[in-house]
């Protein structure tokens, strides 16, 4: 009988190490849910703590085992090498990712519905994940980039306002500088763009490479926009008889009168109201604008939250304690529509993913 008390006695320790690392990791889980719907990169965070709480579970484990002080060193000096040995290689592998993660999130280089482009791929993010990130190309569909991938290569993030749109296109030596540089900030200007201004970029043997910018208010037609500045450049050059062909193709063909412009430029049709190819190409990517945009409402609704309470201590007044108070009232009421809003959005991403994924069967 006492045998076994003394071994209930050496079990007490690590048996509480166990009981505590499982109700904080419970905790942890049950306090991600409770904000996942008003926090962004929620996942992120929470994979971290839970790593973190392992391993200092795990040394805590050891350091209470009831055996012998040379035989806890070794095993701790086992676990270091393992430890070592994963970051050593974390470079290519899940944990290098994972670290990845958490340097991108912390960093905030993007966030949810912003465009960017790393290497050849530009396209709008859908969401952060402790190891990859997912976002929505130009031709719609979807690609996961690993973490460790973003982390190691450069990554253009395209302005939401102002951002400079620009084409470029060769001409002839024989054509006017200024009456080239006129017609295209003229077809900048015809496609919406502010404040156009034109580079020579490269004086080649045989033709002046030009290139033309300007300002784009809204960069989500970011797409539709740079086709519509070509398309106008086109038409613009075509309409003052400037001829768009290769010096080459101009060196061997036969010298005539005949010039390479359509006969007849024919005029754009008004979209209208026409929805742009973007609202259809990146929808997915702006559903999760939608949402990080409510989120980030739901924040600043709890600073002026906290904002009216710390006023609110202050007053005497009991009029201006009862605008105070309802004030804070309409601040609650919102904060409450917001949130079940966004908790609607999340079911309806859910049962829109899972029946893209599972087609109904026929």
């Amino acid at each position: 009988m006492e045998h076994i008390l003394k071994i209930f006695e050496l079990l007490i320790e690590p048996t509480v190490v166990l009981f505590v690392l499982i109700i904080l990791l419970i905790f942890n889980s049950w306090i991600f849910k409770r904000i996942k719907s008003t926090t962004s990169n929620g996942n992120i965070t929470k994979g971290a703590i839970s790593f973190f709480l392992v391993l200092i579970g795990v040394l805590a484990l050891i350091l209470v085992l009831p055996i012998d002080k040379t035989l806890k060193g070794q095993i701790l000096g086992f676990l270091g090498i393992i430890i070592s040995a994963g970051i050593a290689l974390s470079s290519t592998t899940v944990l290098g990712n994972m670290i990845a993660g958490i340097m991108n999130n912390s960093m905030n280089r993007f966030r949810n519905g912003d465009l960017i482009k790393i290497g050849d791929l530009h396209g709008r993010v859908i969401r952060k994940s402790i190891f990859h990130t997912e976002i929505q190309l130009e031709d719609s569909n979807f690609i996961t980039i690993p973490n460790l991938y973003i982390a190691n290569n450069p990554v253009k993030l395209t302005r939401k306002t102002n951002t400079v749109i620009s084409v470029s296109v060769s001409l002839g030596y024989d054509i006017s500088r200024e009456r080239i540089e006129e017609a295209l900030r003229d077809a900048a200007n015809e496609t919406g763009l502010s404040d156009p201004y034109v580079y020579i970029t490269n004086l080649g043997d045989f033709s002046v490479v030009y290139k033309i910018h300007g300002f784009l208010e809204d960069s989500s037609k970011y797409f539709s926009t740079t086709s519509l500045l070509n398309a106008k450049v086109m038409d613009k050059l075509h309409a003052e008889k400037i001829e768009i062909v290769s010096p080459t193709f101009m060196n061997q063909r036969r010298v005539d009168e005949k010039k390479f412009i359509p006969i007849q430029v024919v005029k754009e049709k008004e979209p209208g109201d026409k929805k742009s190819p973007e609202d259809l190409i990146f929808d997915e990517a702006i559903k999760s604008e939608k949402l990080e945009t409510k989120k980030d409402y739901l924040k600043e609704i709890d600073k002026k939250h906290l904002v009216l309470k710390e006023k609110l201590k202050d007053l005497k007044d009991d009029k201006e304690i009862e605008k105070v108070i309802s004030a804070i009232k309409r601040n609650d009421e919102m904060k409450e529509r917001i949130e079940k809003s966004i908790k609607e959005q999340i079911e309806r991403d859910k049962d829109s993913a899972s029946s893209h994924q599972y087609p109904p069967a026929r």
